[in-house]
């Protein structure tokens, strides 16, 4: 069966909790998604893999364990023995907004796209693959480049491509080089998830209908732009609308909202869901993860959470 396959960094993840201790796991934005999304097409049998490349160190051993515990696949991850995997550490305050301090200056996933080979050989039998600005944003120039181009042209592959422009201007060089990648990366995709706050600050948005127009002119087919507690907007060739956040949480913690929404509607919309009830599956994941410490939340409170959303089609 052809598999789900996200793209990106993944990182040791330590979260301060009240009591001044921390709590050590493993995070990252698109293995946000595909946990998300594995625990959400497994009564599908979906295999679902993470491509990246990991280091020769204790926590990058630990981390294909855990991969491995969670029923994700590990066969396209490389191993680069004199790097390491990457690590940030979590603080939020009381409105579960965070602060991040990271150690990536040596990960070994900044060399994930330099075997054009391998990357097209792990993409090749892909039903669904996954990336994200940040996965673009870690890349030297000229893989940036090989992954992009490994992607080829919408409706001349055998998959589809889903992307969120994640954007995080600390990543890249400069504003020009940033926006420049984005769009190619977005052109490319059939499916692109931004979110507001970020785009406004990276393009200038207006307002999420401006976001939603801007990457509709792209030609992308299907575009849903995220907005935190407020309506998540959306549009494809049949129809354009808004879906309101049912019931907001108090939040906790923020990190991996977004992506676990992304996970959630992306497993529903591949599942044969309707755009809309995929929506709402992904606003529920992401209740689901701000009520919690972490980026991840656990398998089966995803699952009990996503599925009155989608009919109990996932």
């Amino acid at each position: 069966m052809r598999s789900f396959v996200a793209i990106g960094e993944a990182m040791a993840e330590f979260s301060r909790f009240p009591d001044g201790t921390w709590r050590q796991g493993f995070a990252g934005d698109t293995l946000n998604v595909a946990w998300a999304l594995r625990a959400l097409s497994a009564a599908q049998d979906v295999p679902v893999a993470y491509l990246t490349r990991i280091g020769g160190d204790p926590f990058s051993g630990a981390f294909v364990d855990f991969l491995k515990q969670a029923g994700l696949g590990t066969d396209l991850i490389q191993i680069d023995g004199d790097k390491t995997i990457g690590l940030y550490t979590i603080e939020t305050d009381d409105q579960g907004e965070r602060s991040f301090t990271y150690w990536r200056g040596q990960s070994a996933a900044r060399g994930l796209a330099s075997d054009r080979g391998g990357l097209l050989h792990g993409i090749g039998d892909a039903s669904l693959v996954y990336l994200s600005g940040i996965t673009l944003a870690i890349l030297p120039d000229a893989d940036r480049a090989t992954l992009l181009d490994a992607l080829g042209t919408r409706g001349s592959r055998p998959f589809t491509v889903a992307f969120d422009p994640n954007i995080r201007p600390r990543l890249w060089s400069d504003a020009a080089a940033m926006r420049h990648a984005i769009n190619r990366a977005a052109a490319v995709s059939d499916i692109v998830l931004p979110t507001f706050d970020d785009e406004a600050m990276a393009f200038g948005d207006a307002d999420p209908a401006a976001t939603l127009a801007r990457y509709r002119a792209l030609g992308i087919p299907e575009v849903v732009v995220k907005n935190g507690t407020n309506p998540t907007l959306y549009a494809n060739a049949d129809s354009q609308g808004s879906c309101t956040v049912a019931a907001p949480v108090r939040a906790v913690d923020t990190t991996g909202a977004g992506d676990s929404f992304n996970g959630a509607f992306l497993a529903a919309r591949l599942g044969g869901c309707g755009l809309v009830d995929a929506i709402h599956a992904g606003q529920a994941a992401a209740r689901v993860v701000v009520g919690q410490r972490g980026a991840l939340a656990p398998m089966h409170e995803l699952v009990a959470a996503c599925a009155p959303e989608t009919g109990n089609t996932l």
